[in-house]
Order: structure tokens, then C-alpha cells, then sequence
């Protein structure tokens, strides 16, 4: 069932095909349907809601963190670092990113876990899955990212998309589309798919009302030249 807030679990879609006559296929291939939709509807742009923040801790010895894959990894469905801060109180700082020459000649070979290396962090730099933060903090230091996320699988029959709740109607009509593909019901899934562009047309102008009092973009007037 839902969570609190009305959010639909990979379950709910599932049994909801279901109820809309998609009863003939097995649970494997609707999840399959569901998720399939549910990457079909996050590539269409990137969405604010792709926008996350989160916090870890670098202590002493440990300035590699794993990003990926999300089971363990400190920023669960990471996908691309926007922004780093320590925010430790007396050492609140933004990094910047590391020269890729810098990182490779003078970090990635050393033994980052001795002493000798450790310092105030000042730069991150991201390789292999890792984020490394730079120099390793001599003392522990909590840091804050923001960075945005990329959907991820959903396979256990209670785990939810990480998009909004309003989305929720767009990933089943993707799912019905690939359902019906799979039924050669073709007019019906040509149907579906305009009702999911007209879904995703209204989502990008909720888009661009999230800062109403942004400057208006322009674009220099060259035609006279």
C-alpha cells in the first residue's frame, strides 16, 4: 500500500495493472513494465526533484568515500556533484574540485591513510566510484553535499521511485504503454503515450515557475547585423 503520504510502492503499480486488465502477465514482467517506465519518464529532462542533499563524516585515516553502488554508498542513487561543504563549526569551507594533473600525480598514488597526509580539506576530486576529499582531515570534519541523484531499480516489492508523488500517474501510463507493446495493442499504447506527453509537458511548466522571481533569460537581439 501507499506510504503516509500517498506515494506508490513498486506493489501498488503492479496491482493497479492489473486492476486495469494487465492481469495475464506475471509479477516479473510488470515490475519489468514499471521500471522501464519509470526511467522513461526521469530521462525525459532533469527535474528539480533529481536536486538532494545529504551529510557524511570524514575522520581521520578514511578520506575515501564510496559513492556508488547505492548499498553503502554514502550518497544513495548519486549521479553528478554539484556542490561540497565542510560545515564542521570553525572549518566551514566550500571545496573546490581538484586539477585532474594534481589529483593524478600527487594524490592518487600516495597512501592517503598516513598521518603526513592529513591537513584542513580544501578539494575533492571524484574517481572509481570514490569521492576523495583532499587533503584527508587530521581531525573529523562533517561534510555536506548537494548533488543530484539517478533513479535506480526498484526490486523489492516495497521500495517507492525517488520521484514526486505527482509523478506517480505518469510512470503507470509509461508502464501501460510497454504493456500494451507487449499485447500488440497498439492503438491503445499510441493513446497512452499522448496522455503521458501531454502529463510531461505540464511537469516542465511546473518547472519553470519554481523561481518566479528569476530574471527573464534573453538573448541578444543579432538580426540587425
Amino acid at each position: 500500500m501507499p506510504d503516509a503520504n500517498g506515494q506508490w510502492q513498486l506493489q501498488d503499480y503492479r496491482q493497479e495493472l492489473k486492476r486495469l486488465g494487465f492481469d495475464g502477465f506475471n509479477d516479473f514482467d510488470l515490475n519489468t513494465y514499471v521500471n522501464r517506465g519509470y526511467f522513461h519518464v526521469a530521462r525525459k529532462n532533469r527535474w528539480y526533484w533529481e536536486q538532494w542533499t545529504d551529510s557524511f563524516t570524514v575522520v581521520p585515516g578514511s578520506p575515501i568515500t564510496q559513492l556508488w553502488p547505492k548499498a553503502g554508498g554514502e550518497l544513495p542513487n548519486f549521479r553528478s556533484l554539484d556542490k561540497l561543504y565542510c560545515v564542521t563549526a570553525g572549518h566551514e569551507t566550500k571545496l573546490q574540485a581538484a586539477d585532474d594533473d594534481d589529483f593524478f600525480a600527487n594524490w592518487l598514488s600516495q597512501d592517503l591513510t598516513q598521518t603526513k597526509m592529513q591537513g584542513e580539506a580544501s578539494m575533492y576530486y571524484i574517481w572509481n566510484g570514490d569521492l576523495y576529499i583532499l587533503a584527508p582531515p587530521v581531525q573529523s570534519r562533517q561534510f555536506v553535499a548537494h548533488y543530484h541523484r539517478r533513479v535506480s531499480v526498484m526490486a523489492q516489492p516495497t521500495d517507492m521511485p525517488i520521484t514526486p508523488i505527482h509523478l506517480d500517474e505518469a510512470i503507470l501510463r509509461a508502464a501501460k504503454i510497454r504493456a500494451h507493446e507487449r499485447a500488440q495493442e497498439w492503438d491503445q499504447a499510441a493513446a497512452e503515450r499522448a496522455n503521458l506527453e501531454e502529463h510531461l509537458d505540464d511537469m516542465r511548466d511546473d518547472e519553470e515557475l519554481l523561481m518566479g522571481e528569476q530574471p527573464t533569460r534573453t538573448v541578444p537581439d543579432n538580426t540587425w547585423l
